[in-house]
């Protein structure tokens, strides 16, 4: 891996290295700023989580406060004997004085034990109202202690609160009265204006059930909703207290603290104390001077670059440039290009010294090649018989006069064409297994007949004879082919054939009349081998498949005619 980089890297542009080393030199720089605002940024985080938990924790204590005095509040109206002896006038009186005293609760209330219906109020009763489907009022009854609510709409108030219960207990242990006292939320947001937290801070008051009671910004919006049940849940199941990065009730990401309160009687928790902290702006001035530090930082490195490139141009690339437009000359044929002159010193100068030692070897070398193809061009042109330099898929590159005659072609137009166009189509495959063996290095050569179209579209017979020319890592690279002309050896072949195949013919029906055959002397009938004896023309015929006419024959005729005179 550590080469694959060392050769990524030796192939970048001068420029892009002297960049590189610049970056390089700069990197301690940039790191150093770069753990200076880790720092920051750790010691940022942990001052918004102190701010969050701190005031998670006032609030949390307020209302540990508030709740405690509540309950001294409620056991101590308990204890009085207009409550005791159910007499509304009195009561509503001093739950007047006490509510005008105590402007942290919302309302207090006293209600039957039984049916729930209210009978005092610190507030009017404008209408009669029932606590009988209330948490507060079913908790006190059923546990006949302090007992924590959830969130409601006062029904005289109608302010968002959440309620106390408490059961009056009479001589017998029975309930005899439920006293109601509700929060009045409102004095934490005077205490949260006193603190001087950052911009975006916010507070989340949340019952038992995830009902926001209270909330400082925006509590139209949020007041008496559900809060997420993921937010919920990581609470409920969460420690007592617990600091954290997370996604708001609003929907940002926030330094979050929580803190959970519960009565001292009851297992769950009544209320949950959210505060929260935009990461934005905690973060604001750590990221302000963290820019700062990057702007000088990036001065710095642009002046650094601006010195690197300058002096680099005038020393390294301006230098490596002219033996680059040298190389280009040189690589274009141009053997006489020459830089030593124009640099010189340092390990450059001998680079050009070395480039012209290479382009003297060049200009010998190619003057060698030069020469070497010239003869053999000669030899390919003035060979008697056709050959060619054809390519490994089979396309004619050079050619000789001998083969443009055997196939009919102009130079021009057969260089360039493949073997496939002027091979006959049944014949195209003849030459495959001997083309693998011989580039696969089985055979140095092989030969084979094969019948070729010539332009006019005549068939040609050719004996081909192929072999392969290879480079100077001894991959093959060219075919060099032999093309003969065999048509006239093919044709006394095909003729010879023929004079054979005949010559057995007539061989073969001597064979069948051959030998003595015994014949009548007065009927001329013959004797076969059985001992029978066959009509003339009947012997021929099954022997040798000869058919017979009949006739007179001159002689015949003329000894018939003078029978006749006669």
């Amino acid at each position: 891996m550590i080469q694959s980089l060392l050769d990524h890297f030796s192939s970048l542009s001068l420029r892009k290295l002297l960049l590189l080393l610049t970056l390089l030199l700069a990197l301690p720089a940039v790191g150093l700023i770069v753990h200076f605002g880790l720092d920051q940024h750790h010691d940022a985080l942990q001052e918004g989580i102190v701010e969050t938990r701190k005031l998670a924790y006032n609030i949390a204590s307020e209302q540990r406060n508030l709740t405690a005095a509540a309950h001294q509040l409620v056991t101590v109206l308990g204890q009085l004997p207009q409550v005791r002896e159910h007499k509304t006038t009195a009561v509503n009186g001093i739950l007047a004085s006490v509510l005008a005293l105590n402007p942290q609760y919302a309302n207090i209330v006293i209600a039957d034990p039984t049916t729930g219906d209210v009978w005092a109020s610190a507030l009017p009763l404008t209408k009669q109202i029932s606590l009988r489907d209330k948490r507060t009022f079913r908790n006190a009854v059923k546990t006949r202690q302090f007992s924590s609510g959830e969130y409601v709409i006062g029904q005289i108030s109608t302010k968002p609160t959440i309620g106390f219960g408490y059961p009056v207990i009479d001589e017998k242990g029975g309930v005899r009265a439920v006293i109601a006292v509700n929060f009045n939320f409102d004095h934490y947001n005077v205490l949260f204006n006193q603190a001087g937290l950052p911009r975006g801070t916010t507070f989340n008051i949340i019952d038992y059930n995830g009902v926001i009671i209270d909330r400082n910004l925006n509590p139209e919006g949020f007041v008496g909703k559900k809060v997420n049940d993921g937010i919920f849940m990581s609470m409920v199941n969460g420690p007592e207290e617990n600091s954290f990065i997370d996604v708001g009730v609003s929907g940002d990401r926030r330094i979050i603290s929580y803190t959970k309160l519960r009565l001292r009687n009851e297992t769950f928790p009544y209320l949950y104390v959210r505060a929260g902290i935009p990461l934005q702006a905690a973060l604001s001035k750590t990221a302000e001077k963290q820019f700062y530090n990057m702007v000088f930082l990036s001065l710095l490195l642009l002046t650094a670059i601006f010195l690197a490139l300058f002096i680099g141009k005038h020393c390294f690339v301006n230098r490596i440039t002219a033996l680059q437009e040298a190389s280009h000359r040189l690589a274009a044929g141009n053997l006489h290009t020459r830089v030593s002159a124009c640099l010189q010193g340092g390990e450059l100068g001998d680079l050009a010294q070395t480039f012209d030692q290479m382009a003297d070897q060049l200009s010998a070398r190619e003057k060698a090649v030069r020469e070497s193809e010239a003869r053999f061009r000669s030899a390919l042109e003035n060979a008697p018989i056709g050959m060619a330099l054809v390519s490994l898929n089979g396309t004619f590159l050079l050619v000789n006069r001998a083969l443009c005659a055997i196939l009919g072609y102009e130079k021009e137009a057969l260089q360039g064409l493949t073997f496939a166009e002027v091979t006959h189509p049944d014949d195209l495959s003849l030459d495959i297994p001997h083309v693998e063996r011989l580039l696969d290095g089985e055979v140095s050569a092989y030969t084979v007949e094969k019948r070729y179209i010539t332009k006019g579209r005549e068939l040609v017979w050719g004996q081909l004879t192929a072999s392969v020319l290879k480079g100077d890592e001894g991959v093959p690279e060219y075919f060099i082919v032999q093309i003969e002309d065999i048509s006239d050896r093919k044709k006394t072949e095909k003729e010879r054939e023929g004079l054979i195949g005949d010559l057995q013919g007539a061989l073969c029906d001597v064979r069948i009349l051959s030998g003595l055959l015994p014949i009548c002397d007065s009927c001329k009938k013959i004797r076969d081998d059985k001992g029978y004896w066959n009509q003339l023309e009947t012997y021929i015929s099954k022997h040798s498949g000869a058919m017979f006419s009949y006739g007179i024959c001159p002689d015949c005729e003329a000894r018939l005619q003078g029978r006749k005179e006669t």
